[in-house]
């Protein structure tokens, strides 16, 4: 089999994704297809039952904190990406007007007024024996018997107003694949414009994840610069009085430095997070005090995700579902090229009155009536038909390809994704062990101490070693956060219980309305 042959069968052995738009008459797009690599698709991620379904609304509230879900709202408001992609979405939405418009007939409102004058000697007047006539002559040329008086010039005043219209007869589909691949392009760029959504959400949440972790490492950092520092003084002393080396000096000194030097570093990060914030929010960086109060303590969600997600959720990730469309989109627009090797057939005419006074404009017996029916066929075009039709075609493989890469690399983040979230949950829990050990030498040393079998500089030391286990679980809390928020992600929202027949039902009125490119909007 030629390598040409091989990634044909990959790529094109019957899309059964959505709806196609229906032709009346011919078409000569190819039929829907599914590349063999999606139709192979494993039936979920584990060998469990299947459990939930895709619900992808306000799904960011599963971390519940109301100040990361005014955040998310603020942002679905302010964001600029969103305008951005609301404006792409609009122009889509017209161009698909735009396309439609082909399939009816177009009709314009004509009024105007003509003034002609020629010499007689010419034109019609040449012809019929004006140009050997002198002025005044009665004869000019004419048979005997026959006598007319030429006037010097022609002159004639016409004045019209009349109803325009055209239409072309789409005999072999290429208006209606033009409209099909545009209403294709328009469902492709509103699935753009929820991957653009989905990805603000989640720069939100995993920003505002961030800023918690900073907000708190700063602040473990401050306690540990304090503790450290009375380490230090306690050291020094020690050795003036030689109860310590000068290796356990120098040891906390170096490590009293470094968590000075720490501390800014962090702190930078802090105002970096706050501002990029702010971007995402469409404020001026220092400018969101008001949504971030000082005290921030979110849920990172430790509920483990349900085993056996079936792999059919991926039909509601955006990024997925726009591949798909713009696979619609190409294939039908390779049946709209093919047609353009056939004839046109067209119609156009005019309907209205005439007259040469503006008072008898719209008498009943001025009216006129032009029509022309036209047939164009292409006989010779430079290979440039063929050409197109090449490119269309070359351009259905294209999408092709990209949606089954688009599909492999949906299924393999969902799957990277839930094992990312289960060994951060483990990663959790031994980080909770490691906090409770270091709670237990805190409480130790500090009983010694309080019962005189133990000296200051443990106590001291067992805050430092708790100190850096709340450190390590403040990133360990962040890298949960973030790990099911790619679950959320990869995703494309959330997974809920699933749903009643009779819900299902309810809603799908409100889809089908929601899902038309001329929702909302009249057409002219």
């Amino acid at each position: 089999m030629t390598p040409e042959a091989r990634r044909r069968r990959v790529l094109r052995p019957v899309l059964a994704s959505g709806l196609v738009i229906g032709v009346a008459a011919c078409s000569f797009a190819p039929a829907p297809e599914t590349p063999a690599t999606v139709a192979e698709l494993p039936p979920d991620y584990s060998f469990d039952a299947p459990a939930g379904e895709y619900e992808p609304l306000e799904w960011w509230e599963a971390f519940e904190d109301p100040v990361l879900d005014e955040l998310v709202d603020t942002a679905l408001t302010a964001n600029l990406d969103l305008y951005e992609a609301a404006g792409r979405l609009e122009e889509l939405r017209n161009r698909y007007r735009i396309a439609r418009s082909a399939l009816f007939p177009s009709l314009s409102l004509n009024a105007d007024a003509t003034r002609s004058s020629t010499p007689s000697n010419t034109g019609l007047g040449g012809q019929i024996g004006g140009e050997d006539a002198a002025p005044g002559d009665s004869t000019g040329g004419l048979p005997p018997g026959v006598s007319f008086e030429f006037p010097d010039r022609f002159e004639f005043t016409t004045y019209s107003a009349s109803l325009g219209f055209s239409y072309e007869f789409d005999f072999w589909g290429r208006v209606r694949n033009e409209t099909g691949a545009a209403s294709r392009d328009f469902m492709a760029s509103r699935a753009d414009f929820e991957t653009v959504r989905l990805g603000v959400i989640a720069s939100t949440v995993s920003t505002y994840f961030e800023i918690v972790s900073l907000r708190e490492q700063v602040r473990l950092l401050e306690e540990n610069v304090d503790i450290l520092g009375e380490r230090s003084e306690l050291t020094d002393a020690r050795y003036q009085r030689g109860l310590t080396g000068s290796f356990e000096l120098y040891t906390i000194r170096q490590l009293y430095r470094t968590a000075q030097a720490d501390l800014p570093v962090v702190r930078t990060q802090l105002d970096d997070a706050e501002g990029r914030l702010a971007v995402i929010l469409g404020r001026y960086a220092g400018r969101i005090d008001d949504l971030l109060p000082p005290a921030l303590a979110p849920a990172v969600g430790t509920t483990p995700v349900a085993p056996g997600l079936p792999v059919r959720l991926l039909e509601g990730r955006p990024d997925v579902i726009a591949a798909q469309e713009r696979v619609e989109s190409a294939r039908l627009r390779v049946g709209a090229r093919r047609a353009e090797q056939l004839p046109t057939i067209s119609l156009n005419g005019n309907v209205g009155f005439q007259s040469s006074e503006p008072a008898d404009l719209f008498r009943a017996d001025q009216w006129f009536v032009n029509l022309i029916g036209g047939l164009v066929a292409p006989i010779f075009q430079g290979g440039r038909i063929r050409a197109n039709i090449g490119v269309a075609e070359a351009q259905y493989d294209q999408f092709l390809a990209a949606y089954v890469r688009t599909v492999l690399t949906a299924y393999q983040e969902v799957r990277t994704s839930l094992s990312a979230f289960e060994n951060s949950l483990e990663r959790y829990a031994r980080t909770l062990d490691q906090i409770a050990d270091a709670e237990a030498s805190l409480n130790t040393q500090l009983q010694r101490f309080q019962g005189g079998v133990g000296d200051y500089v443990s106590y001291l030391d067992a805050r430092v070693n708790l100190i850096s286990a709340r450190r390590t679980f403040v990133e360990v809390e962040r890298g949960l956060a973030e790990s099911r928020l790619a679950v959320h992600r990869s995703l494309g929202g959330a997974w809920t219980a699933p749903e009643t027949e009779t819900e299902t039902a309810a809603d799908e009125p409100q889809r089908m309305d929601a899902d038309s490119p001329d929702a909302g909007s009249g057409d002219r």
